[in-house]
């Protein structure tokens, strides 16, 4: 079976790995012939392919220079296009679109679309995500006959999550002055809201000495011109909290797996801390968990799947929990088809981050022990082997051809009612 992936597979993202584990997926069926359309993400920059990657893109590169120079369509049995839902465009009888959906409360009106127009079926990595395609819904107006219709998600939805990872490689050689340190990952924008966790982390521990927050962040790549950029922007805003005795560190640039992995289990990390927004899954909360680190997380989208075990015989989120008001985005934080402008967000409360600070600070064993509880779980549900086997039964690769329809003019005969 010929089997085309479309997908940011080389690039150092979140979709870059669910590229990943998409095509380690497919390669546990050995009927499968792979074709690699290596696709950008943003502004990502981009990692060192495989072998076998390599070959599959070359492959695809090939065959689709054959086929412009004999006049004809390339032809794939089935499709699978890794990224966000608007930029998919049907090229096989039957396609699947992984996507991890949106950090807000629902999707916008073109994603829906798609899936009335060639999209068979969804793969995201979260209930959180899955819910935002099935429980939103717009009125549409049908411009042909006048009549007013509800657009909803027209295909199934599945949901297949990350795997656990066991990077092989050499440790990040570095330290910190401080003994007792939060970690957060992400890039600065106001989609991960690091201004607020600086801010009330350093209004909290400001004249303790021994605490530090550890941002592994930049503001785009890991240029030198971005790293002065970004440094630049985070001493301006800490320069306005005050003066303080807690340590505020950046980490940029470039960093391995093995690396990564390092920070989440380097001495003198205690605990990861963020104030997101929402996730549509949250990688490097989901890799500090099975990491064994304490997590300080907002109490809203797709990281609650993984954070919750089995304590004392109960069912229990094992994380310290902020709790926040669901409200609209910032205008600022609009983007596109991505981020819609009527879509929702958590904003944590400031008042519940400082004091869950405190308590994973003044409570550490506890929080430990949590943790420790919730790796353990997350090692089992989350087993390499067990997530692929999901992944490749979800794609459904013996499903029979279904008829195509062609739905890309109706897509001109509705609009949505504001």
């Amino acid at each position: 079976m010929r089997v085309l992936l479309e997908a940011p597979i080389l690039t150092k993202s979140g979709y870059g790995e669910h590229a990943r584990l998409v095509y380690a997926s497919l390669k546990k069926r050995e009927d499968l012939e792979i074709f690699i359309n290596p696709l950008n993400w943003g502004t990502c920059s981009w990692t060192t392919p495989s072998e076998d990657i390599s070959a599959s893109i070359k492959k695809f590169k090939v065959y689709h220079n054959q086929c412009q120079q004999a006049k004809q369509n390339p032809e794939y049995s089935l499709q699978i296009h890794v990224g966000i839902p608007n930029e998919f465009e049907k090229k096989a009888p039957y396609s699947v679109c992984v996507t991890a959906g949106i950090e807000t409360d629902r999707v916008s009106p073109n994603w829906l679309f798609k899936t009335h127009q060639g999209i068979d079926k969804l793969i995201v990595p979260s209930e959180h995500a899955k819910s935002g395609f099935v429980n939103t819904g717009y009125e549409v107006l049908n411009q042909t006959n006048n009549t007013k219709t509800n657009l909803t998600c027209a295909c199934p939805v599945d949901v297949v999550p990350y795997p656990v990872k066991s990077p092989d490689g050499p440790a990040l050689d570095i330290d910190f002055d401080t003994e007792f340190n939060f970690l957060q990952i992400a890039l600065a924008g106001p989609r991960k809201n690091m201004e607020q966790s600086i801010k009330c982390f350093v209004e909290q521990f400001r004249d303790n000495s021994d605490v530090g927050l550890i941002l592994k962040t930049s503001l785009s790549k890991s240029s030198i011109i971005d790293r002065t950029n970004t440094k630049k922007q985070l001493e301006s805003y800490i320069k306005t909290l005050g003066d303080k005795k807690c340590k505020v560190y950046l980490i940029h640039g470039n960093l391995t797996e093995s690396e990564i992995h390092s920070l989440y289990t380097h001495p003198k990390v205690k605990a990861y801390f963020t104030t997101t927004h929402g996730e549509g899954y949250g990688l490097p909360i989901f890799e500090a968990a099975y990491s064994g680190l304490p997590i300080v997380a907002t109490d809203w989208s797709g990281h609650l799947d993984f954070l919750s075990g089995n304590h004392k015989g109960k069912s229990k989120k094992l994380f310290a929990k902020l709790n926040y008001d669901l409200k609209e985005v910032q205008k600022q934080a609009v983007w596109g088809d991505l981020i819609i402008k009527e879509s929702r967000w958590a904003f944590p409360k400031d008042a519940s981050v400082k004091s869950q600070l405190s308590n994973v600070y003044k409570n550490y064993g506890m929080y430990k022990g949590w943790a420790k509880t919730l790796k353990d779980s997350i090692l089992i549900t989350h087993n390499k082997e067990n997530i692929l086997d999901k992944m490749i039964h979800s794609l459904e690769i013996e499903k029979q051809e279904p008829e195509v329809i062609d739905w890309m003019a109706k897509q001109q005969e509705v609009e949505v009612i504001e």
